[in-house]
């Protein structure tokens, strides 16, 4: 990989972060809304994906290559992975918070 190329990386880190990640968090809490399923099965799914995603960034710190190697592709691409997971999460948290909410007493309409 070319230097020269490294704002090509830098940019697609960024927009992962500030565009898709909180897309895919939008997303997932509708979803989890929308079908109002078991708070246990979200929270299941929010430890999995978080999990998923500290266990990738582990690895993309422990490659710690040099931009001009290949392996550089490799920890970049667990990088990219790891912030999109974290807006995975962060969708099933809130649809766990959601849920929740609609479950306690307190706040029902009847």
């Amino acid at each position: 990989m070319n230097p020269h190329y490294h704002w090509i990386t830098e940019g697609v880190e960024l927009l992962s972060f500030s565009l898709f990640a909180p897309v895919l968090t939008i997303l997932v809490a509708y979803k989890g809304w929308r079908e109002r399923a078991d708070p246990k099965q979200y929270g299941v799914r929010c430890i999995a994906s978080g999990g998923t995603a500290v266990a990738l960034f582990g690895v993309a710190k422990w490659i710690n290559a040099d931009i001009r190697t290949p392996q550089y592709l490799a920890q970049w691409a667990c990088i990219v992975l790891s912030l999109l997971l974290v807006g995975v999460c962060a969708g099933w948290l809130f649809s766990v918070l959601i849920s929740i909410w609609h479950w306690h007493k307190s706040t029902s309409a009847t």
